[in-house]
């Protein structure tokens, strides 16, 4: 140890990747290095470290707090079609947020910075809400939001976090009960890396010979019914234009889709299961179309669990103002559509052999070997036909799949 004086703070595979411990560390001597997989993990500097314990304290890998299963589940979307286009799902982590900023509270959510990095950012404002909607599929960096969070909650101020479950999970782990502090935590398949990301955009200029300047996951661009779709708003020879596409277009997206470039930890997640972080958990409702035939995932339409009393609070400021339409159910009509809240995402061998081959290979090679698909002309094909018959094609698969 004395030629190497950085120590980790637990095995490599089950850090998550929240970055709470840096921020906690009194004596800043904890950084983060990239792995050979693109993931950044923790590092102690043991030579500076101080032995206070309270990054061990901190981590949620090492203290995991739940919240009682819900009794029922809520079907919601923005009554405004606006909100509801704005977001992912049915739109409602804007309207909550809404009621946040309009108490004078803040809220902390993922957004790109300008060079496509995925930062946790604070908005206090309606226009700077708007980069923290929708989803993004790829680890976000934490670093100095839950210092932050700490100083203004000690101050007073009303605060509302929106991540990952284990984020969330970091986050009450660092300030404690706290009744301003607000959670939403995400039904999570698993976090891939900036990194992975970062060259995805890369391929993907060079493919269209364009400048990507801001990219939109679960895009709702017209005629894309699909939850998959995405958008690219780039600059070409000094114009702008959007290349809009689906996940198997897009090497990154298709690499998640296949859940072959997530972080090692979230195959064994912890907090996949039915019992939740987060004051109120949001999600797609798939499956309601078995229960409510009526309605449409694909046309915007949240899952929301409400776990605590701040949890219904939350909602009650939405509901009573009449801004969201929603529906219950009981917890056990649902949860079975929703695989994450029972178990984490099984890893696949193709995993291995993907991070194996992107040592060496370049990356032109590595979406021919990984990440197209080897029925992309039953994807063309399919998606190149009129929503109508997508769906008749989807309730004859549903009814064949139920019977054999």
């Amino acid at each position: 140890m004395a030629n190497n004086p950085n120590i980790s703070i637990l095995p490599h595979n089950d850090c998550c990747g929240c970055r709470a411990c840096g921020d906690v560390c009194p004596v800043s001597c904890i950084s983060f290095n990239k792995d050979n997989e693109g993931f950044l993990y923790p590092c102690v500097n043991n030579d500076t470290c101080i032995h206070c314990g309270k990054c061990t304290k901190t981590c949620p890998e090492l203290k995991q707090d739940f919240n009682n299963v819900p009794d029922n589940v809520m079907a919601a979307f923005a009554l405004s079609n606006t909100a509801r286009q704005a977001g992912s799902s049915g739109g409602l982590f804007g309207l909550i947020a809404e009621s946040v900023i309009n108490k004078g509270g803040k809220v902390w959510g993922a957004a790109f910075d300008d060079n496509l990095q995925l930062r946790h950012i604070c908005a206090t404002t309606i226009v700077g809400l708007e980069p923290l909607l929708r989803s993004k599929y790829l680890q976000s960096d934490t670093s100095g939001c839950f210092k932050q969070i700490a100083k203004d909650l000690k101050n007073g101020t009303l605060t509302l976090f929106c991540g990952t479950p284990c984020q969330c999970n970091a986050l009450r782990n660092y300030v404690g009960e706290n009744r301003n502090l607000y959670l939403i935590d995400l039904i999570c398949h698993g976090v891939p890396s900036q990194d992975l990301f970062d060259k995805s955009i890369a391929w993907f200029e060079k493919k269209n010979k364009c400048k990507v300047n801001r990219f939109i996951f679960r895009s709702k661009y017209k005629g894309a019914l699909h939850p998959q779709a995405f958008t690219c708003q780039c600059s070409v020879n000094g114009k702008q234009k959007n290349v809009n596409g689906l996940h198997y277009q897009f090497p990154f997206y298709f690499g998640f889709q296949k859940y072959i470039t997530l972080r090692p930890s979230c195959y064994t997640c912890k907090w996949a299961r039915s019992e939740r972080s987060g004051d109120i958990t949001l999600g797609d409702f798939w499956g309601i179309d078995k229960l409510e035939p009526s309605l449409d995932p694909k046309q915007g339409l949240s899952e929301v669990l409400v776990n605590t009393q701040k949890g219904h609070e939350l909602m009650r400021d939405i509901i009573d103002v009449e801004k969201v339409w929603t529906k219950e159910f009981t917890f056990n009509q649902v949860a079975g559509e929703n695989g994450c809240l029972h178990g984490p995402t099984k890893m696949k061998p193709e995993r291995a052999e993907l991070f194996r081959d992107l040592q060496t290979m370049s990356f032109d090679d590595i979406v021919k070997a990984h990440f197209v698909s080897k029925r992309q002309w039953i994807f063309d094909l399919y998606y190149g036909m009129p929503g109508f018959l997508r769906k008749i094609i989807r309730k004859v698969m549903d009814k064949r799949m139920k019977y054999e």
